[in-house]
């Protein structure tokens, strides 16, 4: 059987309200030779059951079933199965401009690059296969995408609004466990490759849904997550590019430090929840920065306060009040 050329991955996990929507954007993509892989990842709704219809539909989808392991668990299974020379992610209550895959492929054949990305566009409307014309749109190829990424804000974190091909990932993989999945793989990724395609048109979309896990209050295992995020991408950065560990600190470590003391205070307005949080975060920050791991480096002057306090105080309370008033 002849391989396609281009794996799709989609993650699963009850949104059987969207779920439709976006596999039928693959499926009308204007690039036609690829295969579409379903992660049911322990859905308890029917999403699993909307998938496994799909596929008397569409003999390019494949459902995999599993137990829930998570949106970085998901996306690994499917990654271990793909069969393309290049990959690309939808999380399924998004959806694709038809145009998606095609703009991307062509991108990287015409660069020669490892990988290709576009922008997105936030949206609260679900799919309705309706989509404007497109414009012809300049491609931009990034020969150090390490510093480009590291230092500027051209090249985006998100996943999916990239193609990459397959042999640029190997055997890159995603951060089971934790939130903020994206970034992890992204730097690391920015780490290995040699070049990336820009193509400044919006063709993924992202519906901004209020009730996802991102946008819900902000909880201990988000710290966590956050402390853990930091630390592994230190070690990588220290294993494979140690050379990059200034910038690698100063543009993702200290701004994941920076988001994390930000939402505690903007999602969890109860004051006790709240405290707690600072508690929590407080013995993480002060490790982290005693091992030289995070730095004032790029952050804020409320920031520098924040973790100024954070380290010196006996309690996490000062840091806290700097993040409520300023």
């Amino acid at each position: 059987m002849t391989k396609p050329i281009i794996s799709v991955i989609v993650p699963i996990y009850n949104v059987q309200e969207f779920l439709s929507g976006c596999l039928e954007s693959i499926i009308s993509q204007t690039f036609k030779d690829i295969e579409i892989i379903c992660v049911d990842d322990g859905s308890t709704d029917e999403s699993g059951t909307i998938a496994e219809s799909y596929t008397d539909k569409d003999s390019r989808i494949k459902v995999i079933h599993q137990e829930n392991k998570g949106l970085s668990g998901a996306r690994n299974t499917g990654m271990r199965v793909a069969g393309g020379e290049y990959i690309a992610f939808c999380d399924s209550d998004d959806y694709y401009h038809p145009a998606f895959l095609e703009r991307l492929y062509v991108a990287i054949k015409q660069t020669e690059a490892d990988v290709a990305s576009c922008r997105h566009i936030a949206t609260g409307e679900k799919y309705s296969g309706y989509f404007s014309g497109l414009k012809e749109a300049q491609v931009e190829l990034i020969k150090n995408p390490d510093i480009v990424f590291l230092t500027t804000n051209k090249i985006l974190t998100g996943v999916n609004i990239k193609l990459y091909k397959r042999e640029a990932i190997k055997d890159l993989f995603f951060v089971e466990g934790i939130y903020f999945e994206d970034v992890p793989f992204t730097t690391e990724l920015m780490m290995r490759i040699k070049s990336i395609a820009i193509i400044d048109m919006p063709l993924y979309y992202y519906y901004s849904n209020p009730h996802s896990i991102m946008r819900t209050s902000f909880t201990p295992q988000k710290v966590f997550s956050y402390i853990r995020l930091i630390r592994h991408i230190a070690q990588v950065t220290q294993k494979l590019r140690p050379e990059l560990v200034p910038l690698v600190r100063r543009k993702i470590l200290n701004g994941r430090f920076k988001m994390m003391v930000n939402q505690a205070i903007r999602k969890q307005k109860d004051i006790a929840k709240r405290k707690e949080l600072f508690d929590k975060m407080q013995p993480e920050v002060i490790s982290l920065f005693h091992e030289g791991i995070i730095s004032y480096a790029g952050l804020k002057p409320h920031h520098r306060l924040t973790l100024f306090l954070l380290v010196h105080c006996k309690t996490s309370t000062p840091a806290r009040l700097v993040m409520t008033y300023l």
